[in-house]
């Protein structure tokens, strides 16, 4: 219902805030686009899956591991190495998703299986950061979401429908259906579909991860989930890592400019 809401609200909002007459596609692009977009429909599909292996600690910290993949397809596909400012923040974010998910001490045993669907979760989720970024650049940001969606709606359908009942629709189900959709599809595919093609090398994963301490102070402010003082510590080095490497190079450049003056 979450990938359905989620298209159908791209559709409307395609066809009440965009010139229809903008950014004409060909077949074969709407087709490349919609294919990128099957990356999140395994993106969630893969993460599912691992939680009947892994307990959601384990999970996440495997998720996490998108943050240095994305930054790994991008310096391949542009034959750049990341900044040592980007390497040092890729290792505190990983350092900080341990402390924050409260992965230790570990009450069971590890199930590789589990670990390993949750790190292909993390490279079908890499491949939707890069995808947002270099495919379809030419299209309408809102026709790209669009057609990403469709892309993952059609992955979800082939997958989980046939192992499904038939659907009961009721209000609450629409009600939590429609909020799960605009802040796990719509929002994110549409800050990532018109702001990710303007960010340099590596920025945008490492901007992502900030979803992990969004997470935590939410479910501390909505749920009432006791949050320890490891975890703070694990969110707070997350976002000083996001904050790091986007102040640092600012300042260096502005200081380069300052001097060549």
């Amino acid at each position: 219902m979450t990938f359905t809401i989620a298209f159908l609200a791209f559709s409307v909002g395609r066809g009440l805030l965009s010139r229809p007459n903008r950014h004409v596609a060909s077949r074969k692009q709407k087709w490349l686009v919609m294919l990128s977009g099957t990356s999140m429909g395994f993106t969630n599909t893969f993460y599912i899956l691992s939680l009947a292996y892994v307990p959601v600690a384990i999970a996440a910290v495997m998720m996490m591991q998108s943050v240095w993949l994305a930054i790994l397809i991008a310096c391949v596909m542009n034959r750049k190495w990341p900044s040592i400012t980007q390497t040092i923040s890729v290792i505190t974010i990983l350092l900080g998703t341990v402390l924050a998910t409260g992965l230790f001490p570990l009450h069971q045993a590890v199930s590789f299986k589990g670990m390993g669907l949750s790190f292909l979760s993390a490279l079908a989720y890499a491949l939707t950061i890069q995808f947002t970024g270099n495919v379809g650049q030419r299209l309408h940001p809102l026709t790209k979401a669009q057609l990403m969606s469709a892309g993952a709606l059609l992955v979800v359908l082939i997958i989980w429908v046939p192992t499904v009942r038939p659907l009961q629709f009721s209000a609450g189900a629409l009600h939590w259906g429609a909020i799960t959709a605009f802040f796990a599809m719509v929002l994110p595919l549409t800050c990532f579909s018109f702001f990710m093609p303007h960010l340099s090398l590596g920025i945008g994963p490492i901007i992502s991860s900030l979803e992990l301490p969004a997470s935590v102070i939410f479910a501390f402010i909505l749920l009432d989930e006791t949050v320890t003082g490891v975890q703070i510590i694990g969110v707070t080095l997350i976002i000083l890592a996001v904050i790091i490497t986007n102040v640092i190079p600012v300042r260096v450049a502005h200081r380069y400019q300052q001097m060549g003056q």
